[in-house]
């Protein structure tokens, strides 16, 4: 299930000057608001045959960048010039997930920023997004930067781009993982697969916790692709992400263009037993 989050930009509060890398306190404003409802959260992960663990390790969830229709950049500063921004948040479970999005967002502010500068938004509506039907061939835009990692003869991880030789392997690997973490065991499915590149990609250097002891920075990237697979793998990463760090808000995409198959009917989640609950 997919949601859009209209966000209500209070300039009055500290301004409307964004860092450019936000991405890691956007993050920290959803895992916080998850902590805050935590018996919500066990509750709503039982309910739908999961426990903890898994939506900790397997992310059963991904979420977008901040749709900001006008902006100004300076340096490495970003100005926003508009009174509402946007973003959409998905989930894999759908058993009362529109409830448990409403406790977790409806109303509540949180703010953006680094000790240069801070913006502070409220969640005005919370949308429904449209199902989509899944087939097997769609083309997808990525709504905040895809990142893969390999390892380098040295035993360090080298961020990859889509030029890298195999990147269409470690976009597939990807997926397949996901599947078999969150069901337990390998796809076995029809295994065709096609990737194809659609627009340039746009390389983004995305700092993590800038201006502390632990800063870092993440390498990913935006662009447009075609990707042919069945469609319960289509489904898996639409609501989950696809690549690495999707927990601070890397790999979310969106559905360009669907073609559609013979069959129009969506392709069911395998059922899930519901494990003993597990308190991490």
């Amino acid at each position: 299930m997919r949601f859009k989050l209209v966000l209500a930009v209070k300039s009055e509060s500290f301004g409307n000057i964004l860092p450019v890398s936000y991405q890691y306190e956007l993050s920290a404003a959803v895992y916080r608001r998850i902590r805050e409802n935590y018996e919500a959260y066990l509750h709503w992960l039982s309910s739908n045959g999961f426990a903890p663990v898994d939506d900790f390790r397997n992310r059963l969830f991904s979420f977008s960048n901040l749709y900001i229709p006008r902006i100004r950049v300076e340096g490495d500063r970003l100005h926003i010039l508009v009174k509402k921004v946007q973003m959409w948040i998905s989930f894999l479970p759908v058993r009362g997930t529109r409830e448990f999005v409403e406790r977790l967002f409806s109303g509540i502010s949180f703010v953006l920023g680094d000790r240069r500068s801070r913006v502070e938004l409220e969640v005005e509506e919370i949308l429904d997004c449209p199902v989509p039907e899944f087939d097997v061939e769609a083309e997808y835009l990525a709504l905040s930067p895809i990142v893969f990692m390999v390892p380098r003869s040295n035993r360090s991880m080298e961020y990859v781009g889509p030029d890298y030789p195999t990147y269409a392997d470690c976009f597939y690997r990807s997926i397949l993982a996901k599947y078999e973490r969150i069901f337990g065991r390998p796809f076995e499915d029809d295994t065709q697969f096609s990737w194809n590149l659609l627009s340039e990609p746009k390389r983004k250097g995305i700092f993590m916790m800038r201006f502390t002891p632990d800063e870092s920075k993440v390498i990913g990237y935006m662009y447009k692709f075609r990707i042919v697979m069945n469609p319960l793998l289509h489904q898996i990463m639409y609501e989950t992400g696809v690549g690495e760090k999707v927990n601070l808000g890397f790999g979310c995409v969106e559905i360009l263009r669907r073609d559609a198959p013979d069959s129009k009917k969506e392709t069911p989640l395998p059922e899930k037993e519901v494990p003993p609950m597990k308190i991490i």
